[in-house]
């Protein structure tokens, strides 16, 4: 299971860019920047809960009986909002339980499993490959001409903002956020970077769903000026597009995803890999990976996961959302893979409802390219070690 974080409050509270890019005030949190909200270890809770009367339903644990030691591993990055996700999943989940939560890097430190950086040295060949794979990617225009394909999104967004009267377009006159470019930063052992109007988009619009999420009153809600679920879309893909552009690349993903995917494929079957806990792995039978929204954007990018819908949902890549790799076998004992998306809707989030046969969390399949699918969802567990291999070839 390859989990996203729960609930947090923004990262960077309300950055100078935030603060100026609007004359109204940004509403409080109680949680400290980055950090797990209790609404959001709750919801992790929910899902966990769901999640733990699937695996009674297959077989793979038993009802109201805890793990035998060794049969379930939580490997969290070592952010606190990842590990206090992989106690509360471990709460919901198997409850009463005693089931550590394995992070290797002290608390605030990225551990390189999860760490979605550029791994290869930078120079002049790699700027111009990297750059075409994000200009082939992003479709018609490239980077360059993303701006005018988000002409109405930016404009959804400056109306929310009152952009016209904010601090940065009556000082710097940089009032349409449509005209001002995009750049691209790379270097070695850091996260792929951008400047400009995707960039500072992407700060308001993860803190309006943050907010939503939370449970914030409808008018405080990015002061009451998103009301259609059209503009929540056109607000949340400058989100989407934002990680498509930084991490969803054939060339970025590779960079950014590749020892994820390593542990992914070795947890099933030993590989060669090395890693600390990968013979834990091995052994166990429910693995839970907890890293971010580029985890999972980067992870589905490098296997060439087809493209896919998640009903009720604004995200691509949802917050306490999860992916999950399950081999089955078929009655002549041949292994398959099946991927599915189990997420939790919008309004599902920002509620403090049980998760239930009638009120479940959605379940999307998932496809690979490479990997055919039966009409059940199953690829061959074969095809995949082929997918994962030619994926991390060097």
């Amino acid at each position: 299971i390859v989990s996203r974080h729960g609930i947090r409050a923004p990262i960077a509270r309300y950055s100078k860019t935030l603060t100026e890019s609007t004359p109204q005030t940004w509403p409080a949190w109680q949680t400290e920047d980055g950090e797990l909200t209790p609404h959001g270890g709750e919801r992790e809770t929910r899902i966990a809960h769901h999640v733990r009367r699937w695996l009674d339903d297959t077989g793979i644990t038993s009802q109201g009986s805890c793990p035998a030691r060794g049969e379930v591993l939580i490997y969290t990055n070592s952010a606190k909002r990842t590990i206090d996700t992989g106690k509360n999943f471990a709460k919901g989940a198997f409850p009463g339980c005693d089931i550590p939560v394995h992070h290797l890097e002290e608390a605030g430190k990225m551990d390189d499993t999860f760490h979605a950086i550029i791994r290869s040295p930078i120079d002049d060949a790699f700027t111009a490959k990297a750059g075409k794979s994000i200009d082939d990617m992003v479709g018609a225009g490239g980077l360059a001409g993303v701006n005018e394909r988000l002409a109405k999104n930016y404009q959804i967004l400056e109306t929310v903002l009152d952009y016209d009267h904010s601090a940065t377009c009556e000082k710097e006159k940089q009032c349409d956020l449509e005209k001002i470019p995009n750049t691209l930063t790379f270097a070695q052992n850091k996260e792929p970077g951008t400047k400009g109007p995707l960039r500072n988009g992407t700060g308001a619009a993860d803190s309006f769903i943050l907010q939503y999420y939370e449970g914030y009153p409808a008018g405080e809600v990015a002061w009451g000026k998103i009301r259609t679920p059209e503009q929540w879309q056109a607000i949340v893909d400058l989100k989407n597009i934002y990680t498509d552009v930084l991490f969803t690349s054939p060339v970025l993903a590779k960079e950014t995803a590749s020892p994820l995917l390593a542990f992914i494929q070795n947890s099933f079957a030993d590989h060669g890999y090395q890693h600390p806990l990968i013979k834990d792995a091995q052994k166990a039978k429910i693995t839970l990976l907890v890293g971010h929204d580029s985890n999972v954007a980067s992870l589905l990018a490098l296997l060439q996961a087809a493209p896919y819908q998640l009903p009720d949902q604004y995200e691509k890549t949802p917050i306490s959302g999860k992916v999950l790799f399950e081999q089955w076998r078929d009655k002549d004992g041949k292994a398959l893979l099946k991927i599915e998306y189990v997420y939790q809707t919008t309004q599902q989030l920002r509620e403090d409802s049980e998760l239930s046969l009638k009120n479940p969390p959605q379940r999307v399949t998932l496809k690979l390219e490479g990997c055919p699918t039966d009409a059940n969802g199953f690829c061959p567990m074969d095809d995949f070690n082929r997918v994962a291999d030619a994926a991390l070839k060097p």
